[in-house]
């Protein structure tokens, strides 16, 4: 990592029934963005997971909803693939339907850009 910069932290918190689903997209986003900080947790530890790990970009079944403080990123990702899921990048809102892979990289890279250059933090 060069001097000056700092990793994007990401905090996937689901219910214990889809644990394999968190776990998977916590593997995928190590793989594909090494330099990434990837926690997972499950849904009833998701204040406490925000508050100890302070991640930028939070992948979760259910919208921010939390009162300690507002994320760079937040992304309530439905495992229910005829569910829309919502996406906020550094204030902006937008809504997305069955989300696949790519779509998350991309809300990831959104995220790391904002960081990197300091706007749009706390937007979510």
């Amino acid at each position: 990592m060069c001097e000056g910069t700092r990793s994007v932290g990401v905090l996937i918190a689901y219910e214990d029934s889809h644990r394999v689903y968190a776990e998977a997209m916590r593997h995928a986003i190590r793989a594909l963005r090494p330099d990434a900080e990837v926690a997972t947790c499950g849904i009833d530890e998701l204040g406490a997971g925000v508050e100890g790990f302070d991640p930028d970009l939070v992948v979760s079944s259910r919208p921010n909803t939390l009162e300690l403080g507002r994320r760079t990123a937040w992304y309530a990702l439905s495992p229910e693939p005829n569910e829309v899921s919502e996406v906020c990048v550094g204030g902006r809102r937008r809504e997305v339907e069955n989300p696949g892979m790519e779509g998350l990289l991309s809300v990831f890279d959104e995220t790391e850009t904002l960081v990197r250059t300091g706007r749009g933090l706390g937007g979510c």
